[in-house]
């Protein structure tokens, strides 16, 4: 190769290769909804701010303007009309509603009004997300965790959203909390640069991270809660007891406050007689709700019971439902009748359940081993397969001579006054990683990687 061609391919390649870093860079770099569809903008900066229009031509609007919409596709400044988008920059940062921003700003035009987004780096995007979504003075490994998972989760929204609507990402709980320059903190962003370039992958593709503040106990898997299946958000148990303000916690909704929630989330029964638990996970929550009217009986997702009633109110779907009126007096127990006179199932024809048992049920089965009830033989089959517990519980209780009229075989919610009582644990819609779980778990000694394959199990943490 003479050195003529020899020169042409090093530039080839030179070339090439800054293509691919120029490439690389836009591709970290986040676009965040700040106002949508608003009729008016105003922003401002403490030097002039320069405005180029969808022609690329340049404009000094000073220090402050305010942006009109003005049609579809322009907005207008004063007496000057411009065709959008339009990009806004300064020397010094932009502020927008009391807020400090770094990057930029691009004005977009939409059916309804014009759209504020702020357009920067992806680690100076999490500068402003990290303080908002955990608290910066946790145990490092613990913010550590928080700055990779929202790392990720905005990474795989710019791959999966691909600027519709003309940004990645809001700026609120919906995405994650972001709050630009005002929310920066000294030890978020120690935890945000020791962890550059670090993300969640699954089968070699960028994972999808929800978190949310306390699992209560246990995660919940994805399919209970939006539906779908992904192998590594199913439920997984805390290692450690949680200790969040949230840790416990009671509401009581009045019979029209529960019948309106179940209106909005597609199970209207009319005038409510019962509420109850339909089918909860292996840890105890509450996967669905049973509610029986006046209109029939309808089952609805517990998550979007919940999210009708109001988040805040109903913390979490790891809850009980108790009746306002109940006291503190045992369930009374049957009386086991000899074995003689049972209709004994074979044990291999036991039914199973992996629906976990309430402490009532726990209480009434050993009351029940405690009186002899079941044979050794049972007690082994239970031992060796705890999902066939609840199958021998119903069993006996239906081939037991009651102390009293006998209750359900399986308590539910009574429909007794006018309140019903939902007591629970944890906040939050319980997918993925549990930040007061990470929390403890971070005290404990653990590293963020493994705090991160704990919540997300089957993962691998590494870089972009």
């Amino acid at each position: 190769m003479n050195r003529f061609l020899r020169i042409l391919f090093m530039a080839c390649l030179f070339l090439s290769a800054g293509a691919f870093q120029i490439g690389r860079a836009e591709a970290r770099m986040v676009s965040v909804g700040l106002s949508i569809g608003k009729a008016s903008i105003q922003v401002s900066s403490s030097s002039s701010i320069t405005a180029t229009d969808a022609g690329g031509k340049r404009h000094s609007i000073g220090t402050s303007a305010v942006f009109r919409s003005s049609g579809k596709g322009s907005a207008s400044l004063g007496s000057r009309t411009f065709h959008l988008p339009v990009t806004l920059s300064s020397g010094h940062p932009l502020s927008f509603n009391g807020r400090r921003y770094r990057g930029t700003f691009r004005i977009l035009g939409g059916n309804s009004g014009i759209t504020l987004v702020n357009v920067l780096d992806l680690e100076d995007y999490l500068r402003g997300v990290l303080k908002m979504e955990v608290n910066p003075a946790w145990a490092m490994e613990a913010v550590k965790a928080q700055a990779v998972v929202s790392r990720t989760y905005a990474l795989r929204s710019i791959q999966q959203n691909n600027g519709k609507n003309g940004y990645d990402l809001g700026d609120s709980v919906l995405s994650q909390v972001y709050r630009g320059m005002n929310a920066e903190d000294k030890r978020a962003d120690e935890a945000i640069r020791a962890t550059k370039g670090i993300v969640v992958k699954y089968g070699g593709s960028v994972a999808f991270t929800p978190f949310h503040s306390d699992s209560g106990g246990a995660t919940a898997d994805v399919s209970t809660v939006w539906g779908g299946s992904i192998a590594y958000l199913r439920g997984v148990k805390e290692p450690f007891p949680p200790s969040s303000p949230n840790s416990t916690w009671e509401t009581r909704l009045s019979r029209a406050q529960v019948e309106k929630a179940l209106r909005q989330s597609g199970a209207d029964v009319g005038s409510l007689r019962e509420l109850r638990i339909g089918d909860a996970d292996p840890f105890g929550r509450a996967n669905t709700l049973t509610a029986v009217g006046t209109k029939g009986t309808k089952q609805v997702k517990s998550h979007s019971f919940r999210m009708a009633a109001g988040s805040t109110v109903i913390k979490s779907t790891s809850f009980s439902l108790a009746s306002p009126s109940a006291g503190t007096s045992p369930v009374p127990l049957p009386v086991p009748v000899p074995r003689t006179e049972r209709q004994k199932l074979p044990a291999k024809e036991i039914p199973t359940s992996n629906t976990p048992m309430s402490a009532s049920e726990e209480g009434q089965l050993t009351a029940l081993t405690e009186q002899g009830v079941f044979n050794s033989e049972e007690l082994m089959d239970m031992l060796m397969n705890p999902e066939k517990r609840k199958g021998y519980l119903i069993r006996a209780l239906r081939t037991t001579r009651p102390v009293q009229p006998s209750p359900e075989p399986l308590p539910s919610f009574p429909s007794a006054g006018d309140s019903f009582v939902f007591r629970g644990k944890g906040w939050g819609h319980g997918v993925g990683l549990s930040q007061w779980g990470a929390k403890i778990m971070a005290e404990k000694g653990w590293d963020y990687r493994k705090i991160i394959q704990h919540y997300y199990p089957g993962t691998v943490v590494g870089s972009m």
